[in-house]
């Protein structure tokens, strides 16, 4: 394409613009629910998978909505933490390709935290945009989801953070509130139209969205009144501790917020007469905000919830084929009926929607990636982690790449006190109780502490092989079961296979430079 002269390569690139037909005919629109730290945590997968362990928990709406969809039980973000798991889906490209490998703020005059840039400024230019590129962004060579959807006469709209950058690439019509589905709507007019909505309840601190349902508004650790945490069972990689119950029931009385949530916007859809053409996707950026949740290379931050329903697609169906979010680039486009980025490690969904299909041809795996310093890691130096994930739907393979080693010796690394930010702190930040929780029962409950030991110390296993039908939390590594052999080489090789594809290098993408556009 380089050697293509200017001219030529511009045509080519608004031929690539035409409209192409799809069976989902007037062009649909798009709800896009796209919750923050929202796992997957539903009520009908603890009733489908029992060995989740998710009792207590209620999703009634969630529920209702995945008999009306298509669910797919092994879905997984491109990396566990925002604005990366945002990268992969508008660039359709793993995060270590697109240049967001890590969290980028966009620096303005009211601070550096995405919630205080809110809304930007409309239209952005790159006079007014906030972007502070000393953070990084993506590659400005890239075309991204928005820019393609513009092009296409699509109107884009957007709530919560945009938490990618630079900002002014991602060239959205308009900057609404959360429940705001009906201005986007009128706003739109005959346009199609994508809303890619961000709300935030299941993003720690718990207590801040679910303050008016403690049982003492003023004690921040205390129970809501709608999640008892007597009815809780605890995953095995966390403390199962009274503090530790309700700290998680306050985290299911966010999903509750949330569920509710969908209902209400399933709601409105409803009652604003688009619903029949407009296609629906319920989903989490990454998992829970704990240790060997968010941030990390485990299911718990990984795995994310995921249902579609609309026009064109056949409803009802559980699919445990491996998929990832950044197969929404193509899906969107798909959908729109224009077509694919051209250098995509993505795959549209449709032969799936459609019904055609239970799995994606020519695709048996799917991977995922951390790059992020683990916020459990005390005195660590530089960045603490680089490590990948393949899931065939049912074994999780890990090859944990680049692990820097604490300085620090373990009775101080792991000590009471030393949690850190919405990963452990119990201090007024987050209130988050569970690192303390772990290590005060590292005796009676020796698992979760040596799960978080090897967090904090950087010395987690260089390979992992986990079973998520047996084990969803991956807390048994099979790597060394005779068994789990052939699985374990055939898992190696979809590793190779998916680094050497993507040019996933052993460097740590920090190392490579953002590139301008060429």
């Amino acid at each position: 394409m380089d050697m293509i002269p200017g001219p030529i390569r511009r045509l080519l690139g608004a031929l690539a613009l035409i409209p192409l037909a799809h069976a989902a005919s007037p062009r649909p629109n798009i709800l896009f629910i796209y919750i923050e730290d929202f796992g997957y945590y539903t009520s009908e997968r603890g009733l489908r998978e029992p060995n989740t362990h998710l009792t207590g928990l209620k999703t009634p709406n969630l529920d209702a909505l995945a008999a009306q969809s298509v669910t797919f039980t092994h879905a997984f973000c491109g990396q566990s933490v925002c604005s990366p798991s945002k990268g992969a889906i508008y660039s359709g490209l793993l995060p270590h390709a697109n240049g967001i490998w890590r969290n980028v703020v966009n620096a303005a005059k009211n601070g550096d935290n995405p919630d205080k840039w809110i809304p930007l400024p409309s239209p952005l230019t790159k006079g007014n945009d906030p972007t502070n590129l000393g953070a990084g962004g993506m590659h400005e060579y890239i075309p991204n989801l928005i820019q393609r959807l513009k092009a296409g006469s699509i109107y884009c709209a957007l709530s919560g953070k945009l938490h990618v950058q630079p900002a002014r690439n991602f060239p959205y019509d308009v900057f609404v509130e959360r429940d705001d589905l009906d201005a986007v709507i009128k706003a739109a007019g005959d346009k199609p139209w994508l809303f890619w909505c961000n709300p935030g309840d299941t993003h720690a601190p718990w207590w801040r969205h679910v303050q008016d349902k403690l049982t003492d508004p003023k004690d921040k650790n205390s129970a809501p009144t709608d999640v008892d945490p007597a009815t809780i069972t605890m995953p095995p990689w966390l403390p199962d501790t009274p503090a530790s119950g309700i700290d998680l029931a306050q985290y299911y009385s966010c999903v509750r917020n949330m569920d509710e949530f969908v209902g209400t916007m399933l709601k409105k859809l409803e009652a604003s007469g688009q619903a029949a053409n407009t296609l629906v996707v319920v989903t989490g950026d990454h998992g829970i905000g704990y240790a060997r949740g968010k941030t990390s290379i485990y299911p718990a931050g990984t795995q994310i919830p995921l249902f579609i329903k609309g026009p064109g697609i056949k409803p009802g169906r559980v699919i445990s084929a491996p998929v990832s979010q950044m197969d929404f680039n193509p899906t969107f486009l798909e959908a729109f009926g224009l077509p694919p980025i051209e250098k995509t490690h993505a795959k549209s969904l449709w032969p799936i929607l459609s019904g055609k299909s239970d799995a994606l041809p020519d695709r048996s795996t799917i991977m995922t990636e951390t790059n992020n310093s683990l916020s459990s890691q005390i005195g660590a130096k530089g960045d603490a982690s680089m490590a990948r994930a393949v899931c065939d739907g049912r074994f999780y393979y890990i090859a944990n790449i680049i692990q820097t080693k604490t300085q620090l010796p373990e009775e101080k690394a792991i000590n009471i006190g030393t949690g850190n930010g919405e990963y452990g702190d119990p201090g007024p930040q987050y209130a988050i109780d569970l690192h303390d929780e772990t290590v005060r029962h590292k005796t009676d409950q020796p698992l979760p502490y040596e799960l978080l030991r090897q967090l904090c110390m950087g010395d987690a296993p260089k390979e992992e092989l986990y079973d998520l039908q047996d084990d969803p939390w991956a807390v048994k590594n099979l790597i060394a079961d005779p068994q789990h052999a052939d699985t374990l080489t055939r898992m190696r090789k979809e590793m190779t296979d998916w680094r050497q594809a993507s040019k996933d290098p052993d460097v740590h993408p920090k190392t490579i430079p953002r590139r301008a556009a060429n």
